[in-house]
């Protein structure tokens, strides 16, 4: 009872000495304590972008397993005749993910690009927006998937089928012999949307049962497209096969026409190697289009900006003279080099860059005072776009490549002569016996005799041709000259001489690196040049 009352009279005396913060305080609602007019969210709708389309096998109803071959085969047809598709439409699109409104909303949190709310999408289905199908949600890419090898499944798996192999739409059914040269063919589409599924029928004979699915299929695309379509041609002038891209997808080469594009404004983008890629929008609302594109010859430029401190510096691209610092962007061939900044009383400074395509590389050097020449000691720093060590690696590639040319036409050699041993069996004097006994006359035994001498003459020959362009070594043979081997030792040679060129005193790290010159940095004592060791010399420069 005691602790009680205790436990009362403290919670009063609590209360009492927060009554005046209670009246002369300030109040918060609790909104405005937890600040959720500064913290909001907007409302964020993300749809799904692409769908996919699976086509099974159909069942066999007819216990006929002489046309079993059938299941397979109708869902390759199948998947032939809708392939071609890339874009489907909907109108009542499945959100992938909501992220619901919270807080009052500021300029702030205005939802992003892709992103939709429910006023949005409201006026996007009033037609108020006017967006490209590749930004519109509703238009789906559509990705065609055949599974040929599965087994035929039934109303009952189809299911747990769709969703082992993330189906959106299932193709799946049943065909049937009725007669002597009738087929029943039952196909169904299930949209795992809303789990609806729509029936197709067709009778056909056993004969032209792959030729007449037509009819099927067409169906089948107007179902899935869920559009009205238009007709789209594109023609690249003589430069034919340029690869078609609408909305990112491809469709085909030119010269391209193709009567279920969906209706609306596509991007489209035409490309062909050695031209320049052109990309534009196509109108397709209204009625069909025709595109007569002419593509031009590919410069294959970037563009490269340089400066230096001090400015005023000379800069080669290679061997290229691009002119002095600072440079604005200038045009010049796309790939990977060598830049170099040259000035009077500085050394030279090498950087290497790559320049891409339609892009602006920046290229920047702070130089110091020095001669290059004394700072370079070594030659493979000559001002050369191809150094000693350059021509050392060529060099030794050579020798590989020439080497798997000699490899291989020591096997054409040997393959001459194997080709022919199940032909040729007189090759002593048991198989000279053997062939003589076979033969039924004299004449048999001199037609074969001569016959079998002429292959092995003829493989002869074509072994002497290859090992003359091969060459040969080893134990037993020695060296035998060939263009191969020859080209091997040469590439050698050249790998060791390139690479014996590019040495000196500092690759090897002894010595001493005597100054030339008189720069700036080196002392001179009674008219006699500094001799510096090559540790020295490196860490002071």
């Amino acid at each position: 009872m005691r602790s009680g009352a205790c436990k009362r009279i403290s919670a009063l005396v609590v209360l009492l000495s927060l009554f005046p913060l209670a009246i002369f305080g300030p109040v918060y609602g609790i909104d405005e304590y937890y600040r959720f007019q500064e913290l909001s969210s907007p409302e964020r709708i993300q749809f799904e972008k692409e769908r996919k389309l699976c086509i099974f096998p159909l069942r066999n109803l007819s216990g006929d397993k002489n046309i079993d071959f059938y299941s397979a085969g109708y869902a390759s047809v199948l998947y032939s005749g809708l392939k071609s598709l890339v874009q489907v439409y909907d109108e009542s699109l499945i959100p992938k993910s909501i992220q619901y409104a919270y807080g009052t909303q500021t300029e702030s949190t205005r939802i992003r690009e892709g992103e939709w709310d429910a006023k949005k999408l409201e006026k996007l289905r009033k037609g108020e927006y006017n967006l490209t199908t590749s930004r519109d949600p509703r238009y789906l890419s559509l990705k065609v998937q055949p599974y040929e090898g599965e087994v035929a499944p039934d109303e009952g798996f189809i299911i747990p089928v769709s969703r082992k192999f993330d189906c959106f739409y299932a193709i799946y059914g049943e065909f049937e012999k009725k007669g002597t040269d009738e087929i029943r063919i039952q196909i169904r589409l299930r949209s795992s949307k809303d789990g609806s599924k729509k029936e197709f029928s067709h009778k056909t004979s056993v004969r032209r049962s792959y030729q007449e699915l037509g009819s099927i299929i067409e169906e089948l695309r107007k179902t899935l497209l869920g559009k009205t379509t238009q007709t789209l041609s594109v023609k690249t002038s003589q430069q034919y096969d340029s690869l078609v891209f609408l909305d990112g997808n491809y469709i085909g080469k030119t010269p391209l026409r193709r009567t279920d594009i969906l209706a609306g404004v596509h991007d489209v983008r035409v490309t062909k190697n050695g031209f320049e890629d052109w990309i534009g929008q196509v109108d397709l609302r209204e009625g069909p289009k025709e595109l007569n594109i002419p593509l031009e010859k590919d410069k294959k430029e970037g563009l490269i900006t340089v400066t230096s401190e001090p400015s005023g510096a000379k800069v080669y691209l290679g061997s290229e003279y691009l002119g002095t610092t600072p440079l604005e962007k200038v045009p010049v061939k796309t790939g990977w080099n060598r830049i170099r900044f040259s000035l009077d009383e500085y050394v030279d400074k090498f950087k290497g860059v790559e320049i891409k395509k339609g892009e602006v590389t920046e290229a920047f050097a702070k130089l110091r005072l020095g001669d290059s020449v004394s700072y370079y000691k070594n030659k493979k720093y000559l001002f050369l776009d191809h150094t000693y060590d350059d021509f050392a690696v060529y060099s030794l590639y050579g020798t590989l490549f020439f080497y798997a040319g000699y490899y291989y036409f020591n096997y054409r050699a040997d393959q001459a002569f194997e080709s022919i041993r199940p032909t040729v069996t007189v090759t002593n004097l048991v198989g000279l016996e053997s062939l003589a006994q076979s033969s039924p006359n004299q004449q048999t035994f001199f037609m074969s005799y001569l016959y079998q001498e002429h292959v092995y003459r003829h493989a002869r020959s074509e072994f002497n041709y290859y090992r003359s362009l091969s060459g040969n070594f080893g134990r037993r043979t020695g060296v035998q000259g060939g263009l191969m081997l020859d080209a091997m030792g040469l590439m050698l040679a050249l790998t060791v001489t390139f690479y014996a060129l590019g040495l000196d005193s500092e690759t090897v790290e002894v010595g001493t690196a005597p100054v030339k010159t008189v720069p700036s940095y080196v002392k001179v004592y009674d008219n006699q040049y500094e001799m510096e060791s090559f540790a020295k010399f490196k860490m002071r420069f």
